[in-house]
């Protein structure tokens, strides 16, 4: 159980606000605009070490106008949602401000959005500590109140880590196994 309780707070809304603008500032939905964030949405393999939340395995992500959506399965079986508003964060039908959840789930490093920019593939505290590898892979890396924060991203995977305190959030596209691997004996 997520645990977060439902207090009002004041919320930035600056990073919700870019996720929008990929769609217009038209209230009305253009089904091919949420092409855009095809490579989010999908299966994934997800890795979930926080204090609130323990998971690994598959998730499928859908993102929609209103919000990102986690259906989260244990060998095939769902046994939750995690569902990212404009201004909530809801685990199993128990929503909380996002500043807030963010807190209870990342610790003092976090800010409302963090998860929302994780799971779209975004720079996280202002690009703060970036890097570009000479394979493409964006590294941030960084200490802020004591908190050591590594966030790597590529078309292939994101990662984010809080090294002090072990929070972790792995996000990957899963890929069929071959069922039928090649017969060594054939030529």
């Amino acid at each position: 159980m997520l645990g977060l309780g439902a207090c009002s707070s004041t919320q930035t809304q600056q990073g919700w606000e870019n996720f929008l603008s990929f769609f217009g500032s038209q209230p009305e939905i253009d089904p091919n605009s949420l092409e855009l964030l095809e490579h989010i949405s999908g299966t994934k393999l997800v890795l979930l070490n926080t204090p609130m939340i323990k998971f690994y395995d598959l998730a499928v992500v859908r993102i929609s106008y209103y919000a990102i959506h986690v259906d989260l399965f244990q060998t095939g079986v769902p046994i939750g949602t995690l569902e990212i508003t404009k201004s909530d964060v809801c685990f199993q039908g128990e929503c909380a401000p996002k500043s807030l959840a963010a807190r209870k789930i990342f610790g003092v490093v976090s800010y409302g959005d963090l998860f929302d920019d994780i799971f779209l593939g975004n720079d996280i505290f202002q690009g703060r500590g970036m890097r570009i590898s000479k394979q493409g892979v964006l590294t941030q890396r960084f200490v802020m109140n004591n908190q050591e924060i590594l966030y790597e991203r590529t078309a292939d995977y994101t990662v984010f880590k809080n090294l002090s305190n072990g929070v972790v959030i792995s996000i990957q596209p899963y890929v069929l196994p071959n069922n039928n691997p090649p017969n060594p004996r054939s030529r």
